[in-house]
């Protein structure tokens, strides 16, 4: 009998420090808020519309996998609605470290919006998908909005 609390109590230290440990990288609502995507720049060539973005990891973990996309909000008689068609970010990359800033770009052709008065130009909506620390369900995260939401309400 004088084995069996002993046993129960390293029992529960193990459970105690395991519990502790996983904490210290458990993802909090505040740090998919630390992802900041900003429109930089929207450069009008020949052959289309040139979207400069700037994927700004300000979270304490590492985005291991991410992809970036941009579209054109649909206007209906009350407002806009979402587009299905979205056109991924190019120069993204795994491993994003916390604090690292990445330039990306997405072109859209002219032959998607030219003559569609039905697309909304002025505020494409950005959208991540990724992963912090590993790509497992729990760690997943996702954010959408218009490109003057992605950043906060001064740019920050």
């Amino acid at each position: 009998m004088g084995r069996r609390p002993l046993f129960i109590i390293a029992v529960i230290l193990c459970l105690l420090i395991s519990v502790s440990c996983s904490n210290k990288n458990e993802v909090t609502p505040d740090d998919i808020d630390s992802i900041k995507l900003e429109l930089v720049e929207q450069k009008e060539e020949a052959n289309g519309t040139m979207f400069t973005l700037k994927l700004h990891n300000k979270s304490s973990h590492i985005i291991v996998q991410n992809n970036v996309y941009l579209s054109f909000p649909i206007k209906i008689e009350n407002g806009a609605k979402g587009n299905d068609f979205k056109i991924e970010a190019r120069n993204n990359k795994l491993n994003i470290d916390p604090g690292e800033e990445l330039l990306l770009t997405v072109f859209a052709p002219k032959e998607m919006y030219e003559g569609n008065h039905n697309i909304d130009l002025e505020d494409p909506h950005i959208e991540i998908k990724g992963f912090f620390n590993e790509v497992t369900e729990i760690n997943q995260f996702n954010m959408l909005g218009g490109h003057r939401t992605m950043v906060g309400f001064e740019g920050q």
